[in-house]
């Protein structure tokens, strides 16, 4: 299988603006992804020591980061991966998040879901932490592209990604046990990126993407 590898500095993926991959079209939202960071320490990394992996860029929107293995914030975040909602104003989060030791190099299947109420996080197949966002986070449409390796050109993810796909639902546990086992539930899946093929084609038809500079490995 061939797979998409971006080098930190300025490769990524644009996909541009759809309703279907908003939290606020259904009220709820599911994004998962296979990643595989080739440093612990980013290149092109922001504020306290973190990398926009996945996102859009307005506030009200929902993003992926990964921490460096140090970072300024006390206590420290080595190497965190975290999946985050926003309100559009004035721009206030609430994330899930694992912070687990992590080899350069390693495989690590990641879901975020935000059901309405919560938004939680998985590892392979795992959940790990549910915060919520209720009555505090209100996020909306935007117009911004979906970008894959940065989310605003401020960091760049070092590694690749992989199987990049967004349901407008919340998914459950066990469908989640599914996808790390590579089998995708159908139902309410707006977008498929699998980023194994010359480019970002989206399986569904709906939304394909344009690459930017990252090469592709066996």
């Amino acid at each position: 299988m061939r797979t998409l590898q971006f080098d930190g500095i300025k490769d990524y993926i644009e996909i541009a603006d759809d309703a279907d991959c908003s939290v606020a079209t259904t009220g709820s939202l599911t994004v998962s992804a296979w990643m595989r960071p080739d440093v612990l320490t980013f290149i092109k990394w922001e504020r306290s020591g973190y990398v926009h992996w996945m996102g859009k860029v307005e506030a009200g929107q929902e993003e992926f980061r990964m921490y460096n293995e140090t970072t300024t914030d006390v206590p420290p975040r080595p190497n965190r991966i975290s999946f985050y909602v926003f309100n559009p104003q004035p721009g206030q989060g609430v994330g899930a998040y694992f912070q687990e030791p992590i080899q350069a190099g390693e495989w690590v299947h990641v879901t975020g879901i935000a059901d309405g109420q919560n938004v939680s996080i998985y590892k392979n197949g795992v959940f790990k932490k549910s915060e919520s966002y209720a009555g505090i986070i209100t996020p909306q449409h935007g117009s911004a592209p979906v970008r894959i390796g940065t989310r605003d050109f401020n960091s760049y993810f070092l590694g690749a990604i992989r199987g990049v796909r967004v349901w407008n639902r919340a998914v459950t546990a066990t469908e989640v046990q599914m996808l790390f086992s590579d089998s995708v539930p159908e139902p309410g899946l707006v977008a498929e990126n699998r980023l194994d093929q010359d480019i970002a084609v989206d399986a569904t038809g709906l939304h394909p993407g344009r690459i930017t500079g990252a090469s592709w490995i066996v």
